[in-house]
């Protein structure tokens, strides 16, 4: 635990007094915030924890100015290391961000500039800051994405975002944040898309950071488990309010509102599931295959993406896919959807051959195959209200308008949401949006990449009970691919591991998860263990970290 006395003498470096936000929509004005007051001071970490649509990303965007043009703000305060953010200039601003302030936003994919470099975007912040010739820019950028244990740094500098995976996009937005050593750091859902062993590496990263030059953080995230770690504070929000704060031991081990409570109860464990609940793995019984892919392989730049991957799923399974970023994932993901050309091998689904590219196979098919994205930003038209959405995925549906308010129930959203644009919905809501998409044809076989990764806890447990409904009900199959061990054996009755390519590990999830054979799966398991050990971890690197403070 870092000393709570020097803390506690540090005058705030972000004090927020009295703010409100709502956003005018075509429904009319929508409270996100109301009446929140929080401060954090230099070197501290506060957490900001709620479900999905609780307003914790309003209050990110808030604290630099960046709410769209159609919102109303109201604060008695928003200062930064004693200035007032709100009568700066828009110049003043830009010269703040990225120097005395950076932020690390949920969705890498939208904030990295798609038609720059990965090099480009990161040389840009230091030229632009530090008045640094090229070559000592790059030589920085090199060492930034070391840092944050990007492999081969000089390769992905002269990549583009959409060429390089999701979890190592979060991780170059973490070095584009870290770059100018800020007094401040706005993280909001950091390590949504990072396995539980970069996981860690991240949270050695923010502890140097911390220790060396006394940043604090504001953290936003659903994931108690990572708040637990690195939080000195904790503030609770529930439809846009603070219900609970106090220092993070006291409000987890001993939780004073019932909405703290409720998230608490919905922390996945790493442990075998036990409850009155019958869990969704062990409620498959294995049928004939669904679908069968032997030998895949997939080379991108000269090196092998994906390296002779075989495996099969029943029909009514879930086959758990885990592994670091950057380790094939979700191109095998894309594989199977038809959606990545250019790859060698086999894939027959319900026993018939099928395209190696969306495009070549039959209607059938491709009803009977769909696909859930890590980013829903990315696949959801941002100029459809979301009833058209769902209505474009239903076809020829004669109960379209019934079948909208059902799918809507069944992700647990509100039947007037179907007015709404994408943009008007957080990142967890859009998540459920393309979940009830995906769902709407009523396909064999779902691939669910990450499916709950922007989600919080509570929001999780009804999407894996979800799952199961629609499991059970048209003995559905998944492919579900994912980072989150704890949700891996929850839903997966066997579980493959993939580590740079190729298919090091597959069997039974307890039995992998009891008996790892490979060291790689033997490090995420051992990490996570670690990380879960107790309801508040009090020896994590990070507090190894602060002590030394």
């Amino acid at each position: 635990m870092p000393n709570n006395e020097k803390l506690v003498s540090q005058p705030p470096i972000l004090d927020i007094r009295g703010l409100s936000i709502s956003y005018r929509t075509a429904a009319g004005s929508k409270p996100a915030v109301s009446d929140i007051s929080f401060y954090i001071r230099r070197g501290e970490v506060l957490g900001l924890v709620g479900e999905s649509g609780s307003g914790k990303s309003s209050v990110a965007m808030a604290v630099l100015n960046y709410l769209p043009a159609a919102t109303s703000v109201s604060a008695e305060r928003i200062d930064f290391e004693g200035r007032d953010l709100r009568g700066n200039s828009s110049r003043a601003l830009r010269n703040l961000r990225g120097s005395r302030i950076s932020a690390v936003y949920q969705n890498p994919g939208a904030a990295l500039n798609p038609a720059l470099t990965i090099g480009r975007q990161i040389t840009e912040i230091l030229q632009a800051h530090l008045q640094i010739s090229m070559r000592e820019a790059l030589i920085q950028a090199v060492r930034l994405l070391e840092a944050v244990h990007i492999r081969n740094p000089r390769t992905v500098l002269k990549q583009y975002p959409h060429q390089i995976s999701g979890g190592m996009q979060q991780r170059v937005l973490i070095a584009m944040a870290i770059a100018l050593k800020p007094s401040l750091v706005v993280l909001d859902e950091p390590t949504t898309a990072l396995d539980a062993s970069v996981q860690s590496e991240i949270i050695t990263i923010l502890g140097e950071l911390r220790r060396d030059h006394d940043t604090a953080f504001l953290l936003i995230s659903h994931d108690i488990h990572l708040v637990r770690q690195l939080a000195d504070r904790i503030a609770v929000m529930q439809d846009g309010r603070i219900v609970e704060t106090g220092p993070t031991e006291q409000v987890l081990q001993a939780p004073a509102h019932s909405y703290t409570r409720h998230l608490l109860r919905n922390v996945p464990s790493l442990g075998s599931p036990s409850s009155g609940k019958e869990r969704l793995a062990d409620a498959i019984t294995p049928k004939i295959p669904i679908l069968q892919c032997a030998n895949l392989v997939h080379s991108f730049g000269g090196r092998r993406v994906l390296d002779g991957v075989t495996f099969e799923i029943a029909a009514g399974e879930t086959f758990g896919l885990i592994g670091e970023s950057g380790s094939g994932k979700t191109t095998l993901a894309r594989i199977v959807a038809g959606l990545q050309p250019g790859h060698s091998g086999q894939i027959t689904l319900m026993g018939n051959d099928i395209g190696k590219v969306v495009e070549r196979r039959s209607p059938e098919q491709r009803r009977n195959l769909s696909m859930v994205f890590q980013s829903p930003d990315r696949t959801l038209n941002p100029r459809l209200r979301l009833s058209r959405i769902l209505k474009r995925a239903l076809r020829e549906d004669r109960h379209g308008a019934d079948r909208i308010s059902e799918m809507l129930r069944a992700v647990g959203l509100p039947q007037d949401f179907a007015r709404r644009l994408p943009r008007e919905l957080s990142g967890g809501q859009r998540q459920r949006i393309a979940i009830a998409r995906a769902f709407a044809g009523k396909p064999r076989l779902v691939i669910l990449d990450e499916p709950t990764s922007a989600l919080d806890v509570s929001v999780q447990a009804r999407i894996l009970d979800l799952l199961q409904e629609l499991q059970s009900a048209h003995d559905t199959a998944y492919l579900f691919i994912s980072h989150d061990l704890r949700v891996v054996r929850q839903i997966a009755k066997r579980v493959g591991v993939l580590y740079r390519g190729q298919l090091v590990e597959c069997g039974a999830t307890e039995e992998v998860f009891a008996n790892p054979k490979h060291p790689y799966t033997r490090q995420l398991l051992l990490t996570l263990a670690f990380q879960s050990s107790s309801p508040v971890q009090t020896s994590s690197p990070w507090r190894s970290y602060a002590a030394s403070l």
